[in-house]
């Protein structure tokens, strides 16, 4: 996976820093977990929601090239970020907001091999290099696997596939709501952001996601373009105003009811041989 290092130094005049602090750190926030080798501690943070993983690491020795030739204020601490580039930049903001806090709370510094020198951390200039760097990337390489989405529309999904269990603990279990997943056309590379919904059954529908998987009561699948789907249930949807743009309910009642309007679903049903790729695989355009 390709990725960016990043090297935490701190300012040589203060004490040196309290590793125990930064695992406990580290142990206090959600999805991370922390293995012990004899040369380095591994600090991994899994996603389930976008099936994705990076590490920190501790090590015994700098991993810093050309360290010689930085300002010696500062020393390196021996503690760096292996940050994947080819990410939304959702994610990537959500890496900023931890190495933020670990900065501000252990008073570091970062650095990475093309600044000239050690420099404070600032999320809004990191985020600007890491899209910049993520660009050139996929310049030089391609997207290699990944599959390109429009940019307010992927945030937006993003957000929603972090809320999933917010919304089930909000309607009180009473509807569905299930995470989206990318798709490819083995055929055709036809790309889009895929939602399940079991036939006739109380559902939030995702925004702006491009298919919907029908399941019906055979376990048979019926890919549909949203789209086409939200114009033929139109009448049994409510908006939701008051979160997201463009997320749509279906009731209990009205699901029950909307089940007649199988045949017309069927007339929209798409041929489709797809790969199921992660949403960590979907990059902003």
């Amino acid at each position: 996976m390709a990725k960016i290092n990043i090297h935490f130094f701190r300012n040589s005049t203060l004490e040196k820093i309290d590793y125990a602090k930064v695992l406990e750190f580290f142990d206090n926030q959600s999805n991370f977990e922390t293995y012990y080798t004899e040369d380095y501690v591994e600090i991994i943070h899994k996603d389930s929601e976008f099936n994705f993983s990076y590490r920190f690491l501790i090590t015994k020795k700098s991993k810093v090239s050309q360290i010689y030739k930085l300002n010696p204020m500062f020393s390196n601490v021996n503690f760096l970020l292996e940050m994947p580039i080819v990410i939304p930049s959702f994610l990537a903001k959500e890496i900023l907001s931890t190495i933020q806090k670990l900065c501000k709370m252990f008073e570091l510094g970062i650095y990475h091999d093309s600044f000239e020198d050690v420099k404070p951390f600032n999320v809004v200039e990191f985020l600007d290099f890491f899209e910049k760097q993520r660009g050139l990337y996929i310049q030089d390489n391609g997207l290699a696997g990944k599959i390109p989405f429009d940019n307010e529309k992927l945030n937006v999904i993003c957000k929603f596939q972090r809320s999933v269990d917010n919304l089930v603990d909000y309607y009180h279990n009473e509807v569905v709501v299930n995470l989206c997943y990318p798709i490819i056309d083995k055929n055709t590379g036809e790309s889009g952001i895929c939602y399940d919904w079991r036939f006739g059954t109380p559902i939030i529908f995702a925004p702006y996601v491009t298919f919907i998987n029908i399941i019906d009561d055979e376990n048979q699948k019926m890919l549909v373009r949203r789209d086409e789907l939200i114009q033929i249930l139109n009448k049994y949807l409510d908006e939701i105003t008051n979160f997201l743009p463009d997320m749509y309910i279906l009731k209990s009642k009205k699901a029950k009811v909307c089940r007649k309007e199988l045949k017309k679903i069927k007339r929209i049903v798409m041929e489709k041989d797809y790969k199921v790729l992660r949403m960590c695989d979907v990059i902003e355009v």
